[in-house]
C-alpha cells in the first residue's frame, strides 16, 4: 500500500521519523544507520537498541566518523556502535551473514555533510543499491527510513529515484507512505518510509 501525505510540518521531519522508529526498535535490536553524518541518528539508534542492541553506521567521510564518535562518547553509547568508514552503497558487504533477517531498521539521511563541501553528497546509484541491500537484510516487521533533502544540486533527483523506488516495491509486501511537508520553503525534505508487512 502507498500512502501519500501533503501535511503542515508542525514538527520537524527528522523528530517524527526519530518519533515514529521508536515504536519499533526494541532493546537488543540490530539496525544501521546508512548515513551517519554528524551522528545524530546514530545516538538516537543507539540508544533505541540499548546495552544489548548494535548499530551499524556508514559513512564515506572522515569528518563524519570523528563528529559521530565524539557525540557517541558524550552520550556513553560508543560501545552498541560499529563505525564503518565506507560508502552505504558497501553495506552488504560489511554486514555479516548471521544479520540476514535481523535488521530491524534502516536510516537514510540523504545529501550533504552540513558545512562541508557539498559535492560530497549522497547519489542516486548509491543510495538506490544501498536501499536494495537492506531489503535482504530486513527481519519481519523491519522498516526503512529514508529522508531526503530537495534543496541542493541533485538532491530533488535523488529523491524521485527513492519515491520511485518505493512505489516500485512488492504491495503484498510492503507498506510504503510518502511525507512532503507543506512549507513555505521552496523545497522542502521529503520523507519515505517502508514497512514490512
Amino acid at each position: 500500500m502507498l500512502i501519500l501525505n501533503a501535511t503542515l510540518m508542525t514538527v520537524p521531519l527528522v523528530k517524527q521519523a526519530h518519533n515514529k522508529l521508536s515504536g519499533y526498535i526494541q532493546d537488543g535490536d540490530v539496525v544501521v544507520d546508512a548515513t551517519m553524518g554528524n551522528g545524530f541518528d546514530t545516538v538516537f539508534l543507539a540508544q533505541a537498541v540499548g546495552k544489548h542492541g548494535k548499530v551499524y553506521a556508514f559513512d564515506v567521510q572522515a569528518k563524519a566518523i570523528d563528529s559521530t564518535k565524539a557525540r557517541l562518547n558524550e552520550a556513553g553509547v560508543t560501545e552498541r556502535v560499529c563505525l564503518i568508514h565506507d560508502s552505504h552503497a558497501n553495506l552488504s558487504v560489511h554486514l555479516k551473514s548471521e544479520n540476514i533477517g535481523t535488521i530491524r531498521c534502516a536510516m537514510f539521511n540523504l545529501g550533504y555533510l552540513p558545512g562541508t563541501d557539498k559535492a560530497d553528497k549522497t547519489k542516486p546509484q548509491s543510495t538506490i543499491q544501498a536501499l536494495n541491500a537492506t531489503l535482504g537484510l530486513l527481519g519481519d516487521s523491519g522498516v526503512i527510513s529514508v529522508l531526503a533533502y530537495t534543496g541542493h544540486q541533485g538532491g530533488k533527483e535523488e529523491a524521485e529515484k527513492v519515491k520511485d523506488w518505493a512505489a516500485s516495491l512488492s504491495k503484498s509486501q510492503f507498506n510504503v507512505a510518502i511525507e512532503i511537508p507543506e512549507s513555505l520553503n521552496i523545497s522542502p525534505p521529503e520523507w519515505i518510509f517502508v514497512e514490512c508487512r
